[in-house]
This record gives C-alpha cells, sequence and structure tokens, in this order.
C-alpha cells in the first residue's frame, strides 16, 4: 500500500506529471494506484482530493472525495447527511478547458504540506475535460469549492505547489477560523 509522502521527501512533487496512456487506464497498474489513492483519501479526515504525484507516481491522475464533496453539501445545505453520497471522482489525464476571470482568495491547505495553510487567488469557476477510471471521457464544470479543488490539483499535476501562490502562508496556530480542508 502507497503512503502520502511529505514534501520534504517527495522529489515527484516537482516533476511535471505524465499522461497515462488511454489503453492502460483499466490494467491493474492503474487501477491499482487508483485504489490505493481512494483508500489514502478515505483516511484522511479533512482531505478532499490526491494527486498521484503525492505518493510518489508522477501521472496525471487525481481523484476528489465524494465524501468531502457530501460533507461539504450537506454543511451548505444545513443537513445532516446527504443521500446518496457522492463516489469519489477520478481524473485521468486531465485539462483545463474553461476559467472564468473573476477571482477569489480561498483558504488552502495540502495533504503533502501538514501544518501549512495560506491564501491562495484561484479562479471561480473552471471547466476540465478528463478520462475516468473505466476510460471514458467526459467534461466537468465547476464553481467554488470544486473549481478550486480542480486547480490545486491541476497544479500538482503540473509541478507546482500551492505556496508557490499563496499570497500569505500560516500555520495550524494561526488559522483560527479557517476552514480545514486539505486538497
Amino acid at each position: 500500500m502507497r503512503t502520502i509522502i511529505p514534501q520534504e521527501k517527495n522529489p515527484m512533487l516537482r516533476e511535471q506529471a505524465r499522461a497515462i496512456p488511454i489503453s492502460e487506464i483499466t490494467n491493474k497498474p492503474i487501477q491499482s494506484l487508483i485504489s490505493d489513492m481512494k483508500k489514502l483519501l478515505a483516511a484522511e479526515k479533512n482531505g478532499v482530493a490526491i494527486a498521484a504525484s503525492q505518493v510518489g507516481e508522477p501521472l496525471q491522475l487525481f481523484i476528489v472525495s465524494g465524501r468531502a464533496l457530501s460533507e461539504r453539501d450537506a454543511d451548505e445545505k444545513k443537513l445532516e447527511h446527504v443521500t446518496p453520497a457522492i463516489p469519489d471522482q477520478i481524473y485521468i489525464n486531465p485539462v483545463i478547458t474553461k476559467v472564468s476571470r473573476a477571482k477569489k482568495e480561498k483558504h488552502e491547505g495540502c495533504l503533502s504540506i501538514r501544518g501549512i495553510w495560506g491564501m491562495v487567488p484561484r479562479a471561480e469557476k473552471v471547466t476540465v475535460r478528463a478520462y475516468d477510471e473505466h476510460g471514458k471521457a467526459f467534461t466537468r464544470g465547476a464553481s467554488g469549492f470544486l473549481a478550486h479543488i480542480f486547480q490545486h490539483e491541476m497544479d500538482h499535476l503540473n509541478a507546482i505547489l500551492y505556496t508557490d501562490k499563496a499570497t500569505r502562508l500560516y500555520n495550524d496556530d494561526e488559522k483560527d477560523g479557517q476552514s480545514e480542508d486539505d486538497e
């Protein structure tokens, strides 16, 4: 089983991710990687997404936690839970096809950089084209929280960390009142 590798021990975070050949998406190595990443993400209380480079695989793959999206949706709608739960979303060889001009600065963290947070300006809306875990192409538009996640994860695939873009960084002691979502 793979692990999330801390930034200081993971040179893959600074390596441009390689595309996964479409014909290999359903092969055992990629499916095993997806399975491991899902398990790692599920084990993270505040984790909302994970990129393959975070587990030492510089491949164009990231996963968005369905649980995190369900919980966030429930919080925003003041519900106890959302039924049915949203499944994890798999993005293979993703490409951002549209980006809004409007930006918003949001609190951000990363599973590879524990204890450090930042305020990062991100586009309010984006559209991503990608392949799912079955090799089927899809396009998904997003705004707000999900658009923010897309941009953070796409940065991982392009060897960029949120700390490179943050307008302000702070540690756990200084983040009072901020959301605790890690991407």
